[in-house]
């Protein structure tokens, strides 16, 4: 999974700089998950990479607990957002699919959706808001007798700076 990890890092960079002027953005973000195997929430860290040139674009996301501790998500997303702001807030939903995973679930194929804003604080910087539900398939390799929660979910808050 690291691997395919670092692949989805490298492949959202190269899509970041080849994006247009103030078309893309990239975030970073923290906030906090529930998990699929347990009842308590974690803390959960990440960065997203996006292109939206219109009102329809996509985005490239990881994210993980400290440490590798927790959820970690690999997703990539269709992202319909207002192109105009309002009151400096721009709205957006997104979903998508992606990879999920924790210790002792094992890698699970998983879609994901969600809605959240983008509020200007000037320029180009942003603080992004975001809650996130994911929908988690069948876990082939997970540890026996281990209950999975099907629909995690995360609300997360960052900042991003659009280029």
């Amino acid at each position: 999974m690291r691997i395919l990890l670092i692949r989805a890092g490298l492949l959202g960079i190269v899509l970041a700089a080849a994006a247009a002027p103030a078309r893309a953005d990239a975030t970073l973000f923290g906030g906090v998950a529930t998990s699929a195997t347990g009842s308590t929430s974690g803390p959960a860290f990440g960065v997203a990479f996006g292109r939206c040139p219109g009102i329809l674009g996509f985005e490239l996301e990881y994210a993980g607990g400290p440490g590798g501790s927790g959820a970690q998500t690999v997703a990539v997303d269709a992202l319909v957002q207002t192109t105009l702001p309002i009151h400096r807030m721009q709205f957006y939903g997104i979903g998508g699919v992606g990879v999920y995973g924790e210790t002792g679930s094992g890698e699970i194929a998983s879609g994901d959706f969600g809605a959240g804003a983008k509020i200007t604080l000037g320029g180009p910087l942003k603080v992004r808001v975001d809650y996130r539900v994911f929908l988690l398939g069948a876990s082939p390799d997970a540890t026996a007798g281990l209950v999975i929660r099907r629909h995690p979910q995360r609300f997360s808050a960052g900042l991003s700076v659009a280029f």
